[in-house]
């Protein structure tokens, strides 16, 4: 039996959104899940994220677990130094004074920028590591849009990532790093790596587990790790693009026995990745030739549009207005979008009760040189507080959007809420008293995670270039710190670094 020390820090950090991440949304702000301090973390069974599934492990391997916290954040702009500092403080004060432990677990993501450090995650782990030695096993899991660098490879014993986008193999990541935990302590050292970065960025539109060419890719992932007895762990990590620092990209990680089995397995998973570069590219369709063509599609089943630089879940606002303008000037007589962040707009509409019609400007405040949309709405729905998601990413896990309305202006029904999240679960819908699947074109604010709830019941899904600060065309972004020569997204154009 081992005595572990378990902790989490998880942020998304898009460098190029405009309001920072602070400690408040850490603590009292999350959409899927507050804040936790000791027992609290140990508390759910069913949690969702990968420390959920690393304490399911350890019971069943009778592990002792000394629980010390675990915070969550939407992505947004670089955690504050302040947010920062507090959490990775409690983080080693907790490690410091565990009493006699046999290693540490951290449920990390692995692009988190914070304000002093390009790579957030590697400073976490530098100080956890300063308290307890060179030797005792640290070991980490990953979301697989890790931007990694050669200092979080240095300070951790292993790094584990996420196998699916949508991420729905959380828990079993979870599981994966108590394995890596207990080879190290069978094995009395850390297994030897071997890491390949790969030469382009991927947008993440184009990353979904759920298509080619990510379906094949990590199926021989999974097929090289089974095939190779000396293998621990192999993970590919496609990256988070909206960061500009210098480990920024794509990579593959393995841990072995030996040296030589790493490195022939991360050579053999990279080179299968790179022979798949043009399909990692932008197109996308505009708002109109894309409500368009979803109402071409055999009446039935709901087309998906999916709304995916406005995406919450890559640090956009949620708020703007691309879609709901086009839905409403094309005179589409049965929509239903979410989720619309606007706080403003939630609590008129709650101010006015349901029934009422408010006119309001709706969105359109939080990015620079967009405006509202300004219209009369009829308040259909009202909601509040807590609710249980249902979904296959967060399951188990309860929502908290503040207050939240149903909205319609003529045929189109929007959810307004006072907080802000990516939808990626039909729960989001419901809990403002909409059915999606009962709708012909089901409009959701996010990039990926959606296809896992909203795929199963969707004629078609339509991807949409609206308007948002998490865009799909790395190229059109201002790096200034990316890696010289990496290209901007499959076959793309090489950044070069100003002369």
């Amino acid at each position: 039996m081992a005595r572990i020390a378990i902790a989490g820090f998880a942020h998304e950090t898009n460098t190029f959104a405009p309001a920072p991440t602070a400690y408040v949304d850490f603590t009292e702000k999350n959409a899927y899940a507050n804040g936790m301090r000791g027992a609290q973390v140990l508390a759910n069974p069913e949690f969702a994220m990968p420390i959920g599934g690393f304490a399911a492990a350890a019971r069943a391997a009778g592990d002792e677990m000394v629980p010390i916290c675990w915070y969550a954040a939407e992505p947004a702009g670089p955690v504050t130094a302040d947010a920062f500092e507090r959490i990775t403080a409690e983080i080693v004060h907790g490690v410091a004074t565990s009493g006699a432990i046999d290693a540490v677990y951290l449920d990390l993501h692995g692009a988190m920028v914070a304000d002093g450090y390009d790579d957030g995650e590697a400073e976490i782990l530098r100080r956890v590591r300063a308290v307890i030695g060179p030797h005792m096993p640290l070991v980490a899991s990953l979301d697989l849009h890790a931007n990694v660098g050669p200092d979080m490879i240095r300070h951790a014993s292993a790094l584990v990532a996420y196998r699916t986008y949508p991420h729905v193999d959380m828990r079993e990541t979870g599981a994966r790093a108590h394995g890596l935990i207990k080879w190290c302590l069978a094995n009395g050292r850390r297994p030897a790596v071997a890491v390949r970065r790969l030469p382009f960025i991927m947008p993440p539109h184009r990353q979904s587990t759920m298509t080619e060419p990510c379906i094949g890719i990590y199926a021989e992932l999974a097929n090289i790790e089974a095939g190779d007895p000396r293998l621990a762990s192999l993970s590919f990590n496609m990256g988070f693009h909206l960061a500009d620092i210098p480990m920024n990209g794509p990579s593959v990680i393995a841990y072995a026995t030996d040296e030589a089995a790493a490195r022939a397995a991360v050579d053999r998973l990279g080179t299968l990745v790179e022979s798949h570069e043009a399909a990692f590219n932008v197109g996308l369709l505009p708002p109109r030739e894309a409500i368009q063509l979803a109402l071409q599609q055999p009446p039935g089943k709901p087309v998906v549009l999916a709304d995916v630089q406005d995406n919450a879940g890559g640090g956009a606002t949620a708020d703007t207005v691309g879609i709901l303008e086009a839905l409403v000037a094309m005179k589409v007589d049965d929509a239903v979008l979410a989720i619309l962040h606007d706080p403003e707009s939630a609590r008129a509409a709650h101010r006015a009760g349901t029934g009422a019609t408010i006119t309001i400007d709706l969105g359109g405040k939080l990015v620079p040189g967009h405006k509202p949309f300004r219209g009369s709405f009829v308040v259909e729905a009202l909601s509040d507080g807590p609710f249980k998601l249902t979904g296959p990413m967060l399951r188990g896990n309860t929502g908290n959007l503040g207050k939240v309305a149903q909205l319609r202006i003529g045929g189109v029904r929007v959810v307004v809420s006072e907080g802000r999240t990516q939808c990626l679960d039909q729960a989001y819908f419901r809990h403002a008293g909409i059915e999606p699947k009962d709708h012909r074109l089901v409009v959701v604010k996010s990039t990926n995670h959606y296809r896992a709830d909203f795929a199963p019941m969707a004629e078609r899904i339509v991807e949409v270039a609206a308007p948002g600060l998490s865009s799909m065309d790395p190229a059109s972004l201002p790096f200034t710190k990316l890696p010289d020569g990496i290209r901007m997204h499959g076959k793309g154009p090489a950044f070069r670094h100003p002369r």
